[in-house]
């Protein structure tokens, strides 16, 4: 640290202060700190040595420093980064996500039992929301059909355990949960081994991008992509965004989770989803809200309990427009609709505070839950605030209404407020804008207010073996046929 009370130990000008204060834990570069002018208070004039100006130069940097980390401890954090991590602030700086390589071996020996290689980035508890379980749902049941089926993450993640897993798989599909590996390709020291005949499943763009690198070692180059939202928007036009479309300039086979989903994708003129051979090969099918987790509580029970609104707080995923839901929430919370509510927001694991609310309301963080939990949180409230900035209608939209609450959520391109209509009549749709959430919110608080117990309403599939089993079954003869193709063979149907 400086020590005024040395003033004969200079610190050097010029590269040497660089070099000095980056020993420091300083950054030396005056472009990377904050220049407003009451980051830089003005020194007073004095008669002052050369030696004198060398010593306040360095105070002054470090005044600066400290009020940047007082206003902005992400960007100060930022600035030190390139001195005490410098390869991960380059890393950073490239801002691409899970640019690391699937780490596979081609064994001979198993190109005569190819296996069906579904991957995922991830497989954990907190993980597991309605996207990553319907491919959950969909391996095990494509497996039922005697398909040799491997689930495979594709980063290093904690260990799996085994009796989570299978608890978990029987909450999807039932006591009849066939055996399904987990293994990873994410170990560079032990690859894992796959046959020139494997067939993979990408399941996110990221795992389409660690699959590309892999597609050329096999006899056929396809692959089946299941697309549960238009990836490519989680991004600003960006590295990342680039790359997300570039996988659908690929040769695949589409797999769309919900039609107002399929609708936006095939009318946009992305990738190869214009060619006819894609479109033909193009599988589509509507989520279904499992009736036995998601119904509504017993009659009277609601009497019982304060008046509660859900807000699907997460921060960290954009479309769920967390700033536009948190402003609606604080332009109608004193209004007297909500008297006596309770403000609860759940999805945030652990990454939303407590916020307080006009009208001395406090939005309150729910702990993460379990699928159970979670479904018996969405019968123990009223109103669900979803915001989704998405062609995709998002779960927690279909599993509130079909569990006798309300929802308020926003519309999107094929999106529209009559297709949500028909979905259910317990859909409160707005446009995105806080005065829309803002009058959404008040409707459903005063509908609520009127009548406690409200009839589920959701005209979709309720028992995922309706709209899954017939989906496995033409998936796992897609499957059977290109392990048997070799790459002359075309393949399209």
């Amino acid at each position: 640290m400086y020590n005024a009370s040395r003033p004969h130990r200079l610190i050097p000008t010029g590269n040497g202060f660089r070099t000095a204060v980056a020993r420091l834990g300083w950054p030396g570069r005056a472009e990377l700190t904050d220049k407003s002018p009451a980051a830089h208070p003005p020194v007073p004039p004095c008669e002052a040595t050369p030696s004198m100006t060398r010593l306040t130069a360095l105070p002054r940097k470090i005044r600066a420093h400290l009020a940047l980390l007082r206003r902005d401890p992400e960007k100060f954090g930022r600035n030190i980064m390139q001195f005490t991590h410098p390869a991960l602030f380059q890393e950073r700086l490239l801002g691409l996500l899970d640019a690391v390589p699937m780490h596979v071996l081609v064994d001979p020996a198993l190109d005569a039992r190819p296996s069906f290689n579904i991957l995922s980035s991830a497989l954990m508890p907190m993980g597991m929301t309605g996207g990553p379980n319907t491919i959950i749902n969909l391996a095990l049941r494509i497996a039922r059909l005697g398909v040799r089926v491997r689930l495979v993450t594709t980063v290093q993640t904690s260990t799996i355990h085994p009796a989570w897993f299978a608890h978990h798989a029987r909450q999807l599909v039932g006591d009849e949960v066939p055996d399904l590996p987990i293994v990873t390709a994410a170990d560079p020291s032990a690859p894992l081994p796959i046959g020139r005949h494997d067939v993979f499943l990408a399941s996110h763009w990221t795992t389409a991008q660690q699959l590309k690198s892999v597609l050329p070692r096999l006899a056929v180059s396809q692959f089946l992509y299941i697309l549960q939202e238009f990836e490519p928007a989680f991004y600003p036009w960006s590295s990342d965004y680039a790359r997300a479309m570039e996988t659908l300039g690929l040769d695949f086979w589409p797999i769309f989770n919900e039609s107002l989903l399929a609708q936006f994708m095939l009318a946009q003129p992305i990738g190869r989803l214009t060619d006819p051979v894609i479109r033909e090969r193009a599988i589509i099918f509507e989520p279904a809200i499992d009736a036995r987790l998601f119904h509504p509580a017993a009659p009277g029970t609601a009497a019982t309990r304060p008046k509660r609104l859900l807000f699907y707080a997460r921060p960290s995923n954009s479309r769920n427009l967390f700033g536009l839901a948190v402003m609606a929430l604080r332009s109608v919370s004193a209004d007297p609709a909500f008297a006596g509510w309770e403000f609860v927001s759940i999805g945030g694991r652990g990454g939303v505070p407590p916020f307080p609310l006009p009208g001395g309301h406090t939005l309150r963080p729910a702990p993460w839950m379990d699928y159970q939990d979670y479904a018996r949180s969405l019968r123990a409230a009223d109103v669900l605030l979803c915001p989704m900035l998405s062609p995709h209608t998002s779960y927690p939209v279909l599993e509130m209404v079909a569990s006798g609450g309300l929802t308020v959520t926003n519309t999107f391109a094929t999106k529209t407020e009559s297709a949500l209509k028909s979905l259910s009549d317990n859909i409160v749709a707005v446009p995105p804008t806080v005065e829309a959430f803002a009058a959404g919110l008040l409707s459903a608080a005063t509908a609520v207010n009127r009548c406690r117990e409200r009839a589920p309403s959701l005209r979709m599939p309720r028992d995922w073996g309706e709209t899954l089993d017939p989906v496995a079954t033409r998936i796992a003869a897609i499957v059977r046929r290109l392990f048997s193709m070799e790459a002359a063979e075309p393949g399209h149907g």
